[in-house]
């Protein structure tokens, strides 16, 4: 009897070493794999924040080449002498001609409307397109006109979520 006790316990000390080899192993995988996150978020943030300056460098080069383009431009046409041409940005590189940044760059910075017209029946007359169905001609017409979305998903006879979504879709709300 007592060698069966003994057997017994040789074997339960076997299986609890044999639990704590597998315990410490599943501990340690958890453990590398939290390193390894470590490691793999830290170089992903290296990685973004280089990128991230690279872009700010090249934003800064093109607002650096924008200006001084845009001050040659100037320099241009105020005084058109041979000198300023033939020392011009544009000739030395074929590819840039520059022609609508000058424009686009004081298009943005005035803004400009239609004399005799007011600023905000420009922005609420949106344009009608003829190639519509007749329910959504009626719809963008009706929000035209003021009418509230209850109001014209009663007159269609419409759900109130569908015209929302139509107008939505439309971009006039």
């Amino acid at each position: 009897m007592v060698t069966f006790l003994l057997f017994i316990s040789f074997l339960l000390n076997i299986v609890s070493l044999l639990a704590i080899v597998i315990l410490y192993s599943r501990q340690n995988r958890f453990l590398n794999m939290e390193k390894d996150h470590k490691k793999m978020i830290s170089e992903l943030e290296a990685v973004i924040s280089t990128y991230l300056m690279e872009m700010k460098e090249e934003n800064e080069e093109f607002l650096r080449t924008f200006t001084n383009h845009a001050n040659s431009q100037t320099q241009i046409s105020d005084k058109p002498s041979d000198e300023n041409i033939n020392s011009s940005p544009l000739q030395t590189n074929p590819k840039w001609t520059g022609a609508g940044y000058k424009q686009a760059s004081k298009a943005y910075q005035q803004k400009t409307t239609p004399r005799g017209t007011d600023e905000k029946k420009l922005e609420m007359k949106p344009t009608v397109r003829t190639n519509e169905d007749p329910f959504t001609q009626q719809v963008l017409s009706l929000k035209r006109e003021g009418l509230t979305i209850e109001e014209i998903a009663q007159t269609v006879g419409k759900g109130k979520t569908e015209i929302e979504l139509l107008l939505k879709f439309r971009q006039i709300m």
